[in-house]
């Protein structure tokens, strides 16, 4: 295998940035991944000149460059080509917004959005990006990826953000719901992203059994609540997960 070293720890750098919901100093990164202090400095200074990466007050950040990048993949990606006409479908038999999102780094990214005509208004367009273990979707994915690699994604946050005041704080919270959503084989968030929009979400699995993305479906509030039958919903997400996951096999 060629080496190219200045490639691959530009590489390292920008996959760095992306697993942190913050900026990272250029000390930090030379600290982190090994990189002689020199190189760091040229490499970050190249990046910021091709906009892959943003100087801020407190440190490094990633840069429009990467989203344009990222945007040109969604658009290629089998896995959206494939699901689109199964989440179409199933926001067509429910009345409601139905989701194809992935996990980035400690992020929910959305890669697509279908509404019918009667769904209430959420969010989630197509490249957006949310914590993910405020997301239906991102907690589904979570829920079974191996507990250490889960842990190593959120062991340097030292405090989870929420959008509604709802939501995990800490490592240990979050555990305890993935826990309860390995059960069900299924995930569901009340409000942490929208108030007032619940939404139910089931893992996609690749040819590994891996789970590489979830499908979800938003509802207004009460169309999810304690006192609703969820049942029919639910199978129908569950369904369209695994018509996906068929045709990844």
């Amino acid at each position: 295998m060629a080496e190219v070293p200045a490639l691959r720890r530009s590489i390292a750098i920008l996959r760095h940035l992306a697993a942190s919901n913050r900026p990272i100093s250029a000390g930090a990164l030379v600290r982190a991944l090994e990189i002689p202090r020199s190189s760091a400095y040229e490499l970050l200074t190249v990046l910021e000149e091709l906009g892959l990466v943003v100087r801020t007050e407190s440190g490094y950040v990633l840069g429009a460059g990467v989203h344009e990048l990222g945007s040109s993949y969604l658009r290629t990606n089998p896995l959206q080509r494939l699901a689109q006409p199964i989440v179409r479908q199933l926001a067509d038999d429910t009345s409601a917004t139905a989701q194809l999102a992935v996990i980035r780094g400690w992020e929910t990214v959305y890669l697509l959005k279908e509404q019918s005509l009667k769904s209430v208004a959420v969010i989630t367009a197509t490249g957006v990006r949310m914590p993910s273990y405020l997301t239906a979707t991102g907690r589904a994915i979570l829920a079974n990826l191996p507990k250490p690699e889960v842990l190593a994604m959120f062991q340097s946050e030292s405090g989870f953000v929420t959008r509604t005041g709802q939501g995990p704080t800490t490592v240990k919270a979050l555990n305890a719901i993935l826990a309860q959503d390995r059960r069900a084989g299924w995930a569901i968030e009340h409000g942490e992203v929208t108030p007032g929009i619940s939404t139910i979400a089931a893992p996609v699995y690749d040819v590994l059994s891996r789970p590489i993305a979830a499908i979800g479906l938003s509802l207004a509030g009460d169309a999810l609540s304690e006192e609703t039958d969820t049942e029919p919903l639910v199978d129908k997400v569950l369904t369209a997960a695994a018509e996906v996951t068929a045709k990844l096999r």
